[in-house]
C-alpha cells in the first residue's frame, strides 16, 4: 500500500471514529429524555417483539416500517431505553457516513468523498438525525446506498454486467420507501434524471443505447416490485396514510389548490435559505433557525453548486442538481418550511456540494498541501461549533428540555432511587398513551404507576402513595389543594408529595352509592355553581370508587356529564375519563372535573344534569348499566337566570 493509500485509510478510519463517538457519547442524556414521536416507535418496536408484524404501522397518523422493524432489534439487544430507541438511529447515521463516501468517491473522487463523509460525521444535522430515535434517519443512509449502487450500475459496475446493478439499486430505492413519507420524491429525481440523461445521449449520438434503456428498465422494475406490497396495503387504506393527507390539507399545497400561490413562493424560499441563512425554526429539531452550514462552508457550499452548474453536461453533476431540488420537495410542499425532517431526502447530496467547492479548490491551485490542512481545519471548526451547538446550546435549552419530557425522566430516576414500590399518582396532559409510552422507557424499576389528568382528575390509592406534579404537565391548582403544602421534593423538574389517601368527603353524598356496570361506585358529586347566567361554565365534580378493576387494561371509556333541557335534551356538556383504567385498583378513590359552557341563547329554568358511562369504541351508544337497568343518574338542577 503507498503513501496515498494509507493517508486515505487513516482519515477513513478517523472519520469513522469521531463519527461513531460523536453519536454515541451521552446517548440517553442528549437529547436530555425521550420525546412521543420516539416512543410511539419504540412502543411499535415492542409490539413486533411480541409477533406482530405488519407492512404499515397505522399508529400516530402512520409509519413506514423499516425504521420500526431496525428499532425491533436494538431494543432486543439492549432493552426498553433511550439506548434501544436511539441506536437505530446510529445504526442509521454511520451508514449515511458512509454510503453517501462510497457514492461520492465512485461518482466523483476520492478527496471529495471524504470531505463529503467528514461533514456528515460532524455537522449538527446529520448529527441530529443519527441520535434522535425518529424513522427519518433511516432515509439517508438508503438514500447514499441507492446512489452509490445506481453509479455502479451507471459507470459500467467495474466490469460487471451493469444490469445486475441497477436491480440492487432499484431494490435499495424501493427499500428507501419504506422508511419515511418524504422518500417519494427519490423515485422523481431518478426518473427525471433518466430522462435527461436519454435525451442527451440520444442528441449527441442519434440514439440511446439499448443497455442503458434496459438498466433504467430493470431499475425502476425492481424498484416498484420492491415498493409494490406498501403501495397496495395504503391503496385499500388510504385513511392509515395519515401525514399525506395532512400535507394535501394544510401548507402549501391546500393553498395552491385554492390558488393562492404565495405559501409555496415563501417555502421555495425559506427552504433554499436553509442552508446558510434560516434553518429549522422548529426548536425540537434544531437550534431555532441556525442554517445547515457556517460562514465557511456555505461559501464552499455556493462554490460547488457553481462548479456543477459549470459541469452540468457531465451526468454526475446533472444528477446532483436534479437530486437536490426534488429532494427538498417535501419541505417546500409542508407547512412549515425549513423542515429538516422533510428535507431529509437531500441529506447527502447536500454535503456534496461543499465537498465539490475544496475539491476543485485544492486542484485548481498549486498550493495543494496548505489547501488541504485549510479543508481540515474549516472542517474541525465546524464539527467544535456542531459539538457546542448540540451538546451546550440545544440539549440545554428549555424549549427542547420540554419537549423531550426531561421532567419525566428525572421523574423516573428520583423514583427508581427510592428503595420502596409505593403507587406513583403522575399528572400528564396525555395519560392515556403519550406519557405512559415515554415512562415505559424510562423507568427502570417496576412500581404501581397511576395516570392523571392534570387538569381533571386524581386518584387516590389505599395506603400510602406518591403524587407526581412534573413541571411540564403540573396539576392545575383545583387538584393541587387535595395533596396540601408540604412535598417531599420540589425542583426544577417536579414536585412530589407523599400521603396517605386523604378521606374524601363529596358536598352531596349519595345515600346508596350508584353502582355502573358492577365496578364504580359513584359516592357523590357537587356542581359549582347552582345557579348562573347563560354564556357561564358549570363546574360538575363527581366523586368514584373501584368497585373492579381492569387487572391493568386500557378501556376506551368515558365519564359523560351533560346538562339537559326540560324536554330530556342535550344543551352542553362533556365527555372524558381523567383516570385511565389501566391505573385502577380496587378500592381506590378518584375524583374527576366536568366543565361546560352553557349556551348564551339557553332559556331561563332548572336544568338537570345526568351523569354516566359509555364505551368509546362501541359502533353506536353503549352506556353502562345501573344495577336497577338504567343507563343514567340525574343529579341536582342547574337554574339559568
Amino acid at each position: 500500500m503507498n503513501a496515498r493509500r494509507w493517508i486515505t485509510f487513516a482519515f477513513v478510519v478517523l472519520i469513522a471514529v469521531v463519527a461513531t463517538v460523536l453519536r454515541l457519547y451521552r446517548l440517553d442524556a442528549a437529547p436530555p429524555g425521550l420525546q412521543h414521536d420516539e416512543v410511539f416507535h419504540g412502543h411499535d418496536a415492542v409490539t413486533v417483539l411480541l409477533g406482530h408484524h405488519p407492512i404499515y404501522f397505522p399508529s400516530n397518523a402512520g409509519n413506514e416500517p423499516l425504521y420500526i422493524y431496525l428499532t425491533a432489534g436494538t431494543i432486543a439487544l439492549f432493552g426498553k431505553n433511550a439506548w434501544g430507541i436511539r441506536l437505530a438511529a446510529v445504526i442509521c447515521g454511520l451508514a449515511t457516513v458512509g454510503f453517501t463516501g462510497l457514492w461520492i468517491r465512485r461518482a466523483y473522487n476520492t478527496r471529495a468523498a471524504l470531505i463529503a463523509s467528514a461533514l456528515t460525521a460532524v455537522t449538527f444535522w446529520p448529527l441530529f438525525m443519527s441520535r434522535v430515535g425518529l424513522r427519518s434517519a433511516a432515509l439517508p443512509p438508503l438514500a447514499a446506498a441507492t446512489a452509490w449502487m445506481f453509479w455502479e450500475a451507471t459507470q459500467g459496475a467495474r466490469g460487471r454486467r451493469p444490469v445486475a446493478w441497477f436491480v440492487l439499486a432499484g431494490i435499495l430505492l424501493g427499500a428507501t420507501l419504506y422508511t419515511y413519507p418524504a422518500s417519494r420524491a427519490l423515485p422523481v429525481a431518478y426518473l427525471l434524471f433518466a430522462i435527461a440523461s436519454c435525451v442527451s445521449r440520444f442528441t449527441s449520438a442519434g440514439h440511446a443505447s439499448r443497455s442503458t434503456l434496459f438498466g433504467y428498465a430493470a431499475f425502476f422494475v425492481a424498484t416498484g416490485l420492491v415498493f409494490l406490497p406498501l403501495y397496495l396495503y395504503l391503496a385499500r387504506a388510504p385513511e392509515a396514510d395519515l401525514r399525506l393527507q395532512q400535507l394535501v390539507g394544510i401548507g402549501a399545497v391546500s393553498a395552491l389548490q385554492k390558488g393562492d400561490a404565495g405559501p409555496l413562493f415563501a417555502n421555495i424560499r425559506d427552504t433554499l435559505g436553509m442552508f446558510t441563512f434560516r434553518g429549522d425554526p422548529v426548536w425540537r429539531y434544531n437550534i431555532a433557525g441556525r442554517p445547515v452550514f457556517d460562514l465557511a462552508l456555505g461559501t464552499l457550499f455556493y462554490l460547488g453548486l457553481l462548479v456543477a452548474v459549470w459541469r452540468v453536461r457531465e451526468s454526475r453533476y446533472l444528477f446532483a442538481l436534479i437530486w437536490l431540488p426534488i429532494g427538498l420537495a417535501p419541505s417546500i410542499l409542508s407547512d412549515s418550511a425549513p423542515s429538516f425532517l422533510r428535507a431529509s431526502a437531500a441529506l447527502p447530496v447536500t454535503f456534496l456540494f461543499p465537498a465539490l467547492g475544496a475539491d476543485w479548490l485544492i486542484e485548481r491551485f498549486k498550493w495543494k498541501r496548505g489547501l488541504t490542512a485549510i479543508a481540515v481545519i474549516v472542517i474541525a471548526f465546524s464539527g467544535a461549533l456542531s459539538v457546542r451547538d448540540y451538546w451546550v446550546i440545544w440539549s440545554a435549552r428549555p424549549e427542547v428540555r420540554e419537549v423531550y419530557r426531561t421532567d419525566l425522566a428525572d421523574v423516573a430516576r428520583w423514583l427508581d432511587a427510592r428503595a420502596d414500590d409505593a403507587p406513583a399518582v403522575i399528572a400528564s396532559m396525555n395519560p392515556h398513551d403519550l406519557d405512559p409510552f415515554i415512562f415505559d422507557f424510562e423507568l427502570r424499576h417496576p412500581r404501581p404507576i397511576k395516570w392523571v389528568d392534570r387538569a381533571y382528575g386524581l386518584i387516590f390509592p389505599q395506603g400510602r402513595a406518591l403524587y407526581i406534579s412534573p413541571a411540564s404537565t403540573a396539576f392545575a391548582p383545583e387538584l393541587r389543594r387535595f395533596l396540601g403544602d408540604a412535598p417531599v421534593v420540589s425542583n426544577a423538574s417536579f414536585v412530589a408529595f407523599e400521603l396517605d389517601a386523604p378521606r374524601i368527603a363529596p358536598p352531596v353524598v349519595l345515600p346508596i352509592p350508584a353502582q355502573f356496570g358492577d365496578r364504580l361506585d359513584l359516592m357523590g358529586y357537587q356542581i359549582d355553581p347552582s345557579s348562573i347566567k347563560p354564556g357561564e361554565w358549570v363546574r360538575v365534580w363527581t366523586y368514584w370508587r373501584i368497585v373492579d378493576d381492569t387487572r391493568g387494561e386500557q378501556w376506551p371509556i368515558a365519564v359523560f356529564a351533560h346538562l339537559l333541557d326540560a324536554q330530556g335534551q342535550f344543551v352542553a356538556g362533556r365527555d372524558l375519563l381523567a383516570v385511565p383504567t389501566a391505573g385502577w385498583s380496587t378500592g381506590d378513590v378518584w375524583v374527576q372535573l366536568q366543565d361546560f359552557q352553557v349556551p348564551a341563547s339557553a332559556s331561563p329554568g332548572a336544568y338537570p344534569i345526568e351523569i354516566g358511562l359509555y364505551n368509546r369504541a362501541a359502533q353506536g351508544v353503549q352506556r353502562w348499566r345501573l344495577s336497577d337497568g338504567s343507563d343514567r343518574l340525574l343529579l341536582s338542577s342547574v337554574e339559568i337566570k
